[in-house]
């Protein structure tokens, strides 16, 4: 009841514009510690201590000011319909919270009594009765690009950036010119080592001289005719010990049939290194872009088809206008024919390993000197202009055909010199 009295004065003073001294004005400072000191203003200032950490807390007195924006009173300012107005709004959010707890005090005895019974199950159901807002927090991409892009931090950027380019471009220089030094070095070094016939440490310089020649992007007469002298001098270096026609021969009885084991023989000695090969190559009849070399070799019925897959050749052909190649090679696969039957050998040449003859030293060194044989110096020189002239010869194995014959080998894991039947 003496709340009541005391509310009807308020509201009195209110509407009068003046401070009612009977109304208590509570206050709620929060202390240092983070607790909150409560109590009620007085007409004059007070000293409260705070009761977690005993620090004194000083309290204004109460607002004897008209109500502001930024400071609350209990005097309200303006003419007395404004002051009735901020009353009545008052009043009336008031009036509405009653009806909602004069409506939940009005549940029925049961629930109630099982409320009691079952405090947890009480608090759970009040809990799911209140709708939770999710909130995403809001991001603003302008502001964190400026703060994160300043004007300070592209300065250093830059500087890094700078500094980087440098390092890489001395550093390329510096490649460079030791790549240079090392080509006119190679190239020196590898004509005494071929006059000296040391095959070995030719292939080293030579293997030097062509790093460096990547390096500096060579791309003229002398670089290729660099690049096929070193694959020429590994193909010499890695020339097979014993010898194909042999092999075939070997082959056979003497009654010109095919001994047991004939493939296996033929395969073994085909895996002993690389083998030079001076004969006509002509398209395959059924097969195009696949050129055929007939090897008479076999004393037998069967007669040795040799294929090679290196579309370049065709551009030797026709620019030398003769059919007849010199070459150096490895047999990739071996196929024996039926003893039964009139089929022929099937031997496939690697075109990874496929290298045309250009340097007199090294036919010197298998046995074919041009003194010897005047036909072989006119080969020797028609091949060395071509190699010399021809852009595209040095990527032969880079060629999409060859590619894809490779891939596929790879992938189905066909060993070497596999018969295609077994």
């Amino acid at each position: 009841m003496l709340a009541s009295v005391a509310k009807l004065k308020q509201i009195k003073a209110k509407l009068q514009g003046s401070a009612e001294a009977a109304v208590a004005t509570p206050y709620e400072v929060q202390c240092v510690c983070g607790d909150t000191v409560t109590g009620v203003r007085r007409a004059t200032w007070i000293q409260r201590e705070c009761q977690s950490c005993l620090q004194s807390v000083f309290v204004l007195p109460a607002n004897t000011y008209p109500s502001t924006p930024s400071v609350p009173s209990e005097i309200l300012d303006g003419s007395f319909t404004d002051r009735l107005k901020s009353v009545v709004a008052e009043l009336l959010p008031r009036r509405e919270q009653e009806t909602v707890d004069s409506a939940s005090s009005a549940k029925p005895v049961s629930t109630v009594a099982t409320a009691d019974a079952d405090p947890p199950r009480a608090v759970a159901t009040a809990e799911e009765k209140v709708h939770r807002r999710l909130s995403l927090p809001t991001f603003d991409i302008k502001v964190a690009v400026f703060r994160i892009v300043t004007p300070f931090r592209i300065l250093m950027l830059a500087m890094i950036a700078v500094v980087t380019l440098t390092a890489y471009w001395m550093t390329y220089q510096r490649a460079v010119e030791a790549a240079h030094h090392t080509w006119l070095k190679s190239t020196d070094d590898a004509l005494a080592l071929l006059e000296d016939r040391d095959f070995l440490q030719l292939e080293v310089v030579l293997t030097k001289a062509v790093n460096a020649g990547k390096v500096l992007g060579k791309d003229d007469p002398e670089w290729r005719g660099t690049l096929n002298l070193l694959q020429e001098t590994q193909a010499i270096n890695s020339i097979a010990a014993g010898s194909l026609l042999m092999a075939f021969h070997r082959a056979y009885d003497t009654n010109a049939s095919l001994v047991a084991g004939a493939a296996a023989l033929l395969r073994e000695e085909a895996s002993t290194g690389t083998f030079v090969f001076d004969s006509y190559l002509h398209h395959h009849p059924e097969t195009a872009g696949v050129l055929l070399m007939d090897l008479p070799a076999t004393p037998g019925l069967h007669s040795v088809e040799v294929t090679i897959t290196v579309p370049g050749i065709q551009d030797l052909l026709h620019a030398n206008g003769d059919e007849r190649v010199l070459f150096a090679a490895q047999i990739r696969s071996v196929q024996a024919p039926a003893s039964d039957t009139r089929d022929a050998w099937k031997l496939q040449i690697d075109p990874h390993s496929f290298v045309l003859l250009t340097n007199p030293v090294h036919c010197e060194e298998i046995g074919l000197s041009p003194d010897d044989y005047p036909h072989i110096a006119n080969i020797l020189t028609r091949q060395r202009d071509f190699v010399a002239s021809s852009q595209q010869w040095e990527h032969r194995a880079d060629e999409p055909g060859i590619r894809t014959q490779f891939s596929e080998t790879a992938n189905i894991k066909t060993p070497l010199l596999n018969n295609p039947n077994e």
